[in-house]
């Protein structure tokens, strides 16, 4: 299938590690022009230079704008001067690093208010800041969010106040934006083997004294597939809703996640 994305522009927040990274690498490899943001210029020169040997593409196709999600100034700056040096933007992939896990006794508010900067307001930010130039291009907006949110748990008290703003939020404008021809949607992963989830393996077979083999064939067995998805089989979901192919689809969640959520729709 052709995705038709040659020549398309798009940003991807948080995009130089883990799922971001390889969301970044399908769009380049399906022939769009990506700039990756993230608030370490190390790891963002680092992933350039991977993206550009895995797809062996020209320089000029994948760049990064260092962006710190939690401060406003610095979105600002980035995202401007980001869709500046795109000449335009068609996609905008947001994304955003694990909030905290705690219960609610032991969050304070502070926690609660730099999440929800580094994770809601920074994601409105930058769709205020993007629409004007959506708009013009009729492109898209997806938005990463975990598919845990959708079924809370204890341990995510911030998470499960937090994320699900950005559902309502791309409902919202789905449906105030769509007659002008920008969809937004959002995907949703669980139990995508990144180095997020290695950790989470690593510390389930710590707390329960069991190997790590053992750990992660639980994580498995939480999943009707009976395996963990990969970083790849994410960002093709994630590169085909964003682009022209998925044309008709807006204000949806996709969940790729093995079959995890277990809601009846």
């Amino acid at each position: 299938m052709d995705l038709d994305l040659t020549g398309k522009s798009a940003l991807v927040l948080a995009g130089s590690k883990g799922l971001g990274r390889a969301v970044a690498t399908q769009l380049v490899s399906e022939g769009a022009d990506v700039i990756i943001t993230s608030s370490s210029q190390a790891n963002l020169e680092d992933a350039v230079r991977s993206i550009q040997t895995e797809v062996n593409c020209d320089a000029d196709r994948i760049g990064y704008r260092v962006c710190d999600l939690s401060k406003s100034e610095s979105i600002e700056m980035g995202i401007e001067d980001a869709i500046d040096e795109l000449g335009g933007l068609d996609i905008l992939i947001t994304n955003h690093g694990g909030p905290l896990t705690k219960t609610f006794s032991e969050t304070t508010l502070d926690d609660f208010d730099n999440t929800y900067n580094e994770v809601l307001r920074s994601t409105i930010q930058v769709c205020q800041l993007a629409l004007p130039y959506l708009q013009d291009s009729g492109g898209s907006i997806t938005n990463l969010v975990a598919a845990s949110t959708l079924e809370p748990n204890v341990s995510g008290s911030i998470a499960n106040v937090i994320r699900p703003g950005i559902y309502g939020l791309s409902k919202t404008l789905a449906n105030e934006y769509g007659s002008e021809g920008v969809r937004v949607n959002c995907v949703s992963p669980r139990g995508i083997f990144t180095d997020r989830i290695e950790y989470k393996i690593d510390v389930l077979a710590d707390k329960e004294d069991i190997t790590i083999k053992e750990a992660k064939e639980r994580r498995e067995a939480e999943v009707p597939l009976t395996r963990l998805g990969s970083p790849e089989e994410f960002a093709q979901a994630v590169t085909f809703i964003a682009s022209p192919a998925a044309g008709f689809v807006t204000g949806s969640i996709l969940h790729v996640d093995g079959g995890w959520s277990q809601g009846a729709f």
